[in-house]
């Protein structure tokens, strides 16, 4: 992946791209935590400017459709309506080694919580298409 750290427009990287499988990787982490094998991230969106990632995609069972969230954290937030099925993680390369570093996530947030993210993390608000 060449990305410039002086750009001011996000990349786009899609499935085949030098570098998604890494970004992917390490985005996903929280989830894979949280709920082994039982729900998957279909990505919709990560796109990279200069340093940064930003992840966007939906929380799915293995066979699609809504995941199921019982036996987990999250399965009194699910039953109560409170929980999305939105997934959002922000990363940052490390510009020595080159790895993928989350700074933030949201696993089924009930609101646009990366919306503070530019200013909690100093990350680029154009990352976030505002």
């Amino acid at each position: 992946m060449t990305t410039s750290f002086a750009q001011s427009t996000p990349v786009a990287l899609l499935p085949a791209d030098p570098g998604y499988s890494a970004v992917s990787h390490a985005a996903l982490a929280p989830v894979r935590e949280a709920f082994g094998d039982a729900v998957r991230v279909r990505i919709e969106r990560l796109d990279v400017l200069g340093p940064w990632a930003f992840v966007q995609g939906q929380l799915e069972a293995p066979s699609g459709g809504r995941p199921d969230y019982a036996g987990t954290d999250y399965a009194e937030r699910a039953a109560q309506g409170g929980m999305s099925d939105l997934y959002v993680a922000l990363l940052r390369r490390e510009d020595e080694t080159g790895d993928w570093t989350l700074v933030d996530h949201a696993i089924g947030p009930g609101d646009v919580v990366w919306l503070g993210w530019p200013d909690a993390h100093a990350a680029p608000r154009q990352l976030f298409g505002f």
